[in-house]
C-alpha cells in the first residue's frame, strides 16, 4: 500500500496496471542476473573495458560495441548499440568522474534484455535502438574527480565544446538524432527531499530547452518518463523521490540537448537510506531505466500521468548533516560561559572508501556545518548531548627531537583519547626533517595532527614531556595532569574555567580569540560531564568535571594501530 503521505497523483499512478517487466520482478531480480559485480565506486576504466569485451563476447552478433573516441589522456570512449526499432535512446553516465552510479547498470541492462526470455526484452529490441555511453569521463573517473583531465566541468562545456568528452556526446547527438536521451549522475548524498527530513535517493528532472521552459511534445514524453520512473521506484524508496532544480543552465549539456531536439531526463543517484549500499543504487537506475524502455516502446508512455512529476518536492541541499550532537551546552572562547547550542558536522570521505573498494585512499577531514538550532535537520548518526558540555579540543606542544622516544603509534594515540587535537612540535633547525619525516609516520583518522615548527617558537599552555601516563580517572584535572605530568597545575592557577578551557584549545592565545568550532571548521571538541557536585553551568574548576567522550577531526580516537 502506498504511504499515506503521497500525492495524490502519485497514488493514481501507483495503482495502475502491471507490466510485464513490473519493477517488483525487476528489483527481485537484479541481484541474481547483475552483470557487472563490482561496486559502482569502485568501477574504473580498465575494469570497465574488460567488463564491456565480455559482454560483447557474451551476444555475439547482438550488441555492437564501437570507440567512438579518447578523452584529453587517451583512455577509449565506447558507445553501445543495442536494438533495431526506429524509436532511438541515448544514455550515458559518469560524465563526472565520481558519479558512477548508474554506469553498471547500463551493462546490466544491455545484458539482461539482450538475455531475457520475457517478450517485454524483445519488444523493447525491436521498439528502439539503444545508445549507451558508460563511461563518458574515464579521466576522472579513475581519479574519482568531477572534472576531466584539463580541469573542465563536461556538463558546462555544451557551448564552448572545448574538451574531447564535450565534443563527442555533441556528435553522437547529432549522429542518431535519438528521440529521447538520459543524463545519468550522482548527487550530494546528503541532499533531502524538500523539507521532509528524508533523504533524496533518486532525483529527476524533465530538463527544459529554453529560459522560458517552454513544453514542447519532447519535453512532455520527458516529463512521462520521469513520472513512469517515480511510479516504478517509489515502493522501494517511500518519500525518497525528489525534482531537481528546474533551472535553465545556458551552459550545461542536458538544457542544451534538449535545445538541439533531444528531449533529455536527468536522473540523480544520491543519499544511501539506512542499511543500503552503493550498489543499491545501481540497482535503482536498473529498475527505472527499463521500466522507461518498456513504457516508452509501448505506448509512448501515454499511461503516465506528468502530474506525478509536478508534485513532486524539490531538492533541498542544506537539511541533512552526517552527525548532529544535539541539547548539550557549548563552551569556547570568546564566550564566558556555556550556551545552549548543537554541532553537527559531515566526515568528508569519499564513496570508494566508504564503499570499501580497494586503494580507496584516506578518511576525508570533518566539516562543521551548524553551531545553532539544530532541531529540524536530519542527520545518519545523532548524539545525545544533554547534561554534558561540548568544549574545543586541546592543543599541546613538546620540545626536541628526543620525544621521538615516546611519539610512536601508542603515544599519539593515548595523546588523542586524552582530547589532544593538535601537537605543536618545536625542534632545532638541523631536526626539522627528521621530525617531518616522524610525524609523517603518525597521520592517522582520529588522531592529533602534528605541526612541526622552530624551537623558538611559542609553546602552548599543555606542555608535554614525555609519554602521557593513564589517568587516575576521567576526571578533568586528573587528565591534564596524565598529559603534563602535572604541570598544567602552576599555569592554572588563579585562572577561571572559561580561560582555562580557552587555552587549553588556543596555541599561542590569540590577542582576540575566535570560536575554535565553527562552521567549516575542523569538528575536534570533547563532551564533559559535570561531576554531581556541580551541575550544568555551575563548574568552577577543572575537577568539577570529567571527560566523557573525545572527537578528533571528526572521529572517535582510534586504539593504536600496528604499521607493516
Amino acid at each position: 500500500m502506498p504511504a499515506p503521505w503521497l500525492a495524490p497523483a502519485l497514488v493514481l499512478a501507483l495503482a495502475g496496471p502491471p507490466v510485464s517487466f513490473s519493477p517488483e520482478s525487476l528489483w527481485s531480480a537484479w541481484p541474481s542476473v547483475r552483470f557487472v559485480t563490482m561496486s559502482a565506486p569502485c568501477l574504473r576504466h580498465a575494469e570497465l573495458v574488460e567488463w564491456i569485451r565480455e559482454l560483447e563476447a557474451r551476444h555475439p552478433g547482438r550488441l555492437s560495441v564501437e570507440q567512438v573516441g579518447r578523452s584529453v589522456e587517451g583512455r577509449a570512449i565506447h558507445l553501445l548499440i543495442l536494438g533495431s526499432g526506429p524509436r532511438r535512446v541515448l544514455l550515458w553516465s559518469q560524465m563526472h568522474g565520481d558519479e558512477p552510479s548508474a554506469t553498471p547498470a547500463l551493462l546490466d541492462i544491455a545484458d539482461f534484455v539482450l538475455s531475457s526470455p520475457d517478450p517485454q526484452a524483445a519488444a523493447i529490441l525491436e521498439g528502439a535502438t539503444l545508445l549507451l555511453v558508460p563511461m563518458l569521463n574515464p579521466d576522472g573517473a579513475d581519479r574519482y574527480a568531477r572534472r576531466n583531465a584539463q580541469a573542465i566541468d563536461l556538463n558546462r562545456d555544451a557551448l564552448q565544446l572545448t574538451t574531447p568528452e564535450g565534443r563527442l556526446l555533441k556528435e553522437l547527438r547529432d549522429r542518431f538524432e535519438p528521440e529521447l536521451g538520459f543524463n545519468l549522475h550522482d548527487q550530494d548524498r546528503r541532499t533531502t527531499v524538500g523539507s521532509t527530513g528524508r533523504l533524496a535517493t533518486i532525483a529527476l528532472l524533465a530538463v527544459a530547452g529554453d529560459e522560458e521552459g517552454t513544453m514542447t511534445p519532447g519535453r512532455a514524453r520527458a516529463k512521462r518518463a520521469c513520472a513512469a520512473i517515480a511510479r516504478a521506484l517509489e515502493p522501494f524508496i517511500p518519500g525518497g523521490i525528489s525534482r531537481y532544480d528546474e533551472d535553465w543552465n545556458p551552459r550545461a549539456f542536458g538544457d542544451n540537448i534538449t535545445s538541439w531536439g533531444t528531449p533529455v531526463v536527468l536522473v540523480e543517484s544520491g543519499g544511501l537510506p539506512p542499511g543500503w549500499t552503493y550498489p543499491e543504487l545501481t540497482r535503482l537506475n536498473f529498475v527505472a531505466l527499463l521500466s522507461v524502455l518498456s513504457g516508452l516502446v509501448g505506448n509512448d508512455l501515454a499511461g503516465q500521468d506528468p502530474q506525478v512529476y509536478k508534485t513532486l518536492e524539490r531538492n533541498q541541499d542544506d537539511s541533512w548533516v552526517d552527525v548532529l550532537v544535539h541539547d548539550g551546552e557549548i563552551w569556547q572562547p570568546p564566550s564566558g560561559a556555556p550556551y545552549r547550542a548543537d554541532l553537527a558536522f559531515d566526515r568528508l570521505d569519499r564513496d570508494p572508501l566508504l564503499a570499501a573498494c580497494d586503494a580507496a585512499g584516506p578518511p576525508g577531514a570533518s566539516r562543521v556545518r551548524e553551531i545553532g538550532d539544530g532541531r529540524f535537520l536530519g542527520a545518519a548518526h545523532r548524539i545525545d548531548a544533554a547534561g554534558r558540555l561540548v568544549a574545543p579540543a586541546f592543543t599541546a606542544s613538546m620540545r626536541g627531537l628526543e620525544a621521538r622516544q615516546w611519539l610512536d603509534e601508542e603515544g599519539v594515540a593515548t595523546l588523542a583519547r586524552l582530547g589532544v587535537a593538535r601537537l605543536r612540535w618545536r625542534v632545532e633547525a638541523d631536526e626539522d626533517a627528521e621530525a617531518r619525516a616522524a610525524a609523517g609516520l603518525l597521520e592517522g583518522p582520529g588522531w592529533p595532527v602534528i605541526e612541526v615548527t622552530e624551537a623558538a617558537a611559542e609553546g602552548c599552555f599543555l606542555e608535554v614531556a614525555g609519554r602521557p601516563s593513564a589517568p587516575s580517572s576521567m576526571q578533568l584535572d586528573h587528565v591534564l595532569d596524565a598529559l603534563t605530568l602535572n604541570g598544567w597545575r602552576t599555569r592554572a592557577a588563579g585562572r577561571p574555567l572559561a580561560e582555562l578551557l580557552g587555552r587549553l584549545s588556543a596555541c599561542p592565545p590569540a590577542e582576540t580569540p575566535t570560536p575554535a568550532l565553527a562552521p567549516d571548521r575542523p569538528a575536534s571538541f570533547l563532551l564533559l560531564r559535570p561531576e554531581p557536585r556541580a551541575a550544568i553551568g555551575q563548574a568552577r574548576e577543572a575537577e568539577d568535571l570529567s571527560l566523557e567522550a573525545v572527537f578528533i577531526d571528526g572521529r572517535e580516537p582510534a586504539a593504536a594501530r600496528r604499521r607493516r
